[in-house]
């Protein structure tokens, strides 16, 4: 009960913390400015805002645990991760009403280079950020909605552009450890410098035996280097390469009734045997240019690998050997993004011309094998991929005094060519071509010097896996998404109090959705969704911050029948609050996630339950010294992280089942748990 009233203060108090302060959006800020909604400058180079955008700067991490980039999309608002695969595998991500799985329809990017893997080998537009070392990451950009023509597959219910620091002002050596054996070490070292060339050097080991009863064997270790040379006043040429190896155990997913048998406890593992191993090194070279009218160039270059375990039936398909699967991925990934900027009049208004291009390449080699206990035991599929994308765009910005316009073009080309490895045997193989035209139109509207009303419309799309559009006529190959947003913004210029609010909707031509039968996804039939978004912070004293946003949304199929129409494990109500105080050389933060109950299948008989978290951060700096503490779940409560409804056998008291069950299988979420650590900055 007391939760229960926690929760209803924190959602009618509307608070918002871990932000910077809005500030007051004048005439001239409409017209010099994409981009108003926080207290930093931002330039022409940013996108058109909606009332959902959000962009965060260096200082506003502090006092949230860095132990994995993957974490940091925490940040976003709205935006939940479940980790249900030993901690090396990309967290599934929640968003805006959508279960977007590992990425499916987030468009996530570091410095430009693409994090999302199209046509993975274990789900569509797959975004692993382990790659990064957080510590280095310096902002972090969010655009919810397919608005912006800048960005092209994936990009439906959001994006987040990571960008990492040019350079550093001190070194900084981390040493952590906490519960369950976990331990992190990490090093950012200034390289060789001069007037015009900064460099730095980065290194992070990090490594946890879990809270599961199988040890978890969990170990990664981060490397990087990167850059910058000052070609002159305005020109700068960054070099970067990061690299990233992991390999770990996991539980997976346990059906609740082998814990109400006392098969196992919560924390236990029907296979040993589940978990993987992956690898990525990411090049990247950026030229960009200042003054009014800018010019970026990026090319990137990545080699990726990995190799997945998971048994998610058991002994529904093979009784005597488990149905445990093996996922892998080995791919090249070349990518491109140009665009310049170029600022112009047109009597009083205010005209910006902004064109561009993004280009990848992947040469993938996907496969699936039934294994037992990790030995392979037949080849399911077996194919090598070659797929293209070409996304030239234009926007158009109109800036007047009382009113700001952007207007916007994309046209996306994919091309697919799938080759079966395995002979004989009816697998996919085949190529299909496909253009899209996705218009943008967007508004922002000042009221006054302290509100701004935005209105937001656009086309989008996230691709399909290669494999299944050969495969299948009927699963198209760019499923188009077009969505709508009117909000507001305010934001007080005392900096005592700002808040949004968004009402959205977004209609997809063909959703991606868990299939109990097999575990894996498949695409299914059109999907409606809308929702509220809402955000508020408020700051009563130069020491505390208190604030929270929630999003509220309803999710249907729209070709099914009453009843029948639900969306698996699309969220309903995702909340965060905060409270951060700062005393001098003490800061402590306070910070709440909820999930509330959600579908777990299409006719809800089976609901994914449901769980409130509280995490705690402490610091105190000592000079060239920082001690920290972080208690995830800090009250113990019993939660489960991942959950589906899944079709599975298993050996109850030595005895098969007779047939299959369908019920709520899940990862239990963590226990309370401690970290702390010290850095030293020199």
């Amino acid at each position: 009960m007391l939760r229960i009233s926690f929760l209803l203060f924190i959602l009618c108090t509307g608070l918002f913390a871990m932000q910077r302060p809005l500030r007051a959006q004048s005439k001239a800020d409409t017209a010099t400015h994409s981009k108003s909604e926080v207290t930093v400058t931002v330039t022409a180079e940013r996108p058109y805002s909606a009332a959902s955008d959000k962009s965060f700067r260096d200082s506003d991490f502090s006092l949230r645990p860095r132990n994995s980039a993957q974490n940091m999309l925490r940040l976003v608002p709205g935006l939940v991760l479940a980790q249900h695969a030993g901690g090396g595998k990309a967290e599934q991500i929640f968003l805006r009403g959508f279960d977007c799985d590992h990425g499916t329809d987030v468009n996530i990017s570091v410095d430009d280079a693409p994090v999302n893997m199209v046509s993975h080998g274990h789900g569509q537009g797959y975004a692993d950020l382990h790659f990064i070392i957080p510590e280095t990451i310096q902002q972090v950009d969010v655009v919810k909605g397919p608005y912006f023509a800048r960005y092209g597959d994936l990009a439906t219910a959001g994006v987040v552009a990571f960008e990492t620091k040019d350079s550093l002002i001190n070194n900084e050596v981390k040493l952590e450890g906490g519960s369950f054996s976990e331990y992190r070490a990490m090093a950012l070292i200034k390289g060789p410098s001069s007037s015009n060339i900064q460099s730095y050097f980065g290194g992070e080991l990090f490594g946890s035996q879990g809270y599961f009863d199988l040890p978890q064997d969990f170990t990664r270790l981060n490397l990087l280097a990167k850059a910058t040379v000052s070609l002159n006043d305005d020109a700068k040429l960054t070099a970067s390469i990061l690299t990233f190896k992991s390999g770990w155990n996991a539980n997976g997913q346990i059906p609740e009734r082998a814990v109400e048998e006392g098969l196992i406890d919560r924390f236990g593992s029907l296979d040993s045997s589940e978990g993987g191993a992956t690898s990525r090194t990411t090049a990247i070279l950026k030229y960009t240019t200042g003054g009014s009218s800018p010019l970026t160039l990026t090319g990137s270059y990545t080699n990726y690998h990995f190799r997945l375990f998971s048994d998610f039936t058991f002994y529904l398909n093979d009784p005597t050997q488990s149905d445990e699967v093996e996922q892998t991925d080995s791919r090249s990934l070349i990518a491109f993004r140009a665009e310049k900027l170029m600022p112009w009049m047109m009597g009083d208004a205010i005209m910006k011309t902004r064109i561009g291009a993004n280009v990848r390449s992947d040469d993938i080699t996907a496969a699936i094998y039934h294994d037992s206990t990790r030995v392979r035991i037949n080849t399911i599929v077996n194919a090598a991929i070659q797929e293209q994308q070409i996304g030239p765009y234009i926007e158009q910005e109109v800036g007047l005094n009382w009113i700001q316009f952007l207007f916007g073009l994309r046209a996306d080309y994919v091309g697919v060519s799938v080759n079966n490895l395995l002979t004989p045997g009816l697998q996919p193989n085949g190529s299909d071509q496909k253009l899209l035209l996705s218009p943008k139109a967007n508004a922002s509207i000042p009221i006054n010097d302290n509100t701004t009303a935005f209105i937001n419309f656009g086309y989008g799309f996230h691709s399909n896996d290669a494999r299944a559009i050969v495969q299948n006529p009927n699963i198209p190959t760019l499923p188009r998404a077009i969505g709508s947003e009117i909000g507001l913004r305010y934001g007080a210029p005392s900096e005592f109090f700002s808040a949004s609010a968004a009402l959205w909707q977004l209609d997809l031509e063909s959703e991606l959705v868990w299939n109990g039968d097999d575990g894996t996804t498949e695409a299914q039939g059109r999907t409606h969704r809308q929702g509220i978004d809402l955000e508020t912070r408020l700051r009563p004293t130069d020491w505390l911050t208190i604030g929270g946003d929630a999003t509220i949304s309803q999710g249907r199929f729209v070709d099914s029948a009453q009843g029948h129409n639900f969306i698996p494990l699309a969220p309903n109500l995702t909340l965060t609050a905060n409270a951060v105080a700062r005393w001098d050389d003490f800061s402590a933060a306070l910070r709440l996630r909820h999930v509330g109950d959600r579908p777990a299948n299409t006719d809800n008989s089976i609901a994914a339950q449901g769980y409130s978290v509280f995490d705690l951060s402490l610091s105190y700096n000592l000079g060239a010294w920082e001690l920290y503490a972080n208690v995830e779940n800090l009250f113990n409560v019993t939660w489960n992280e991942a959950q589906f409804a899944t079709d599975s056998r298993i050996y109850v008291h030595g005895q098969l089942e007779q047939s299959d069950v369908t019920q709520l299988n899940f990862t239990a979420g963590t226990p309370i748990s401690l970290r702390t650590g010290v850095a030293y900055r020199f």
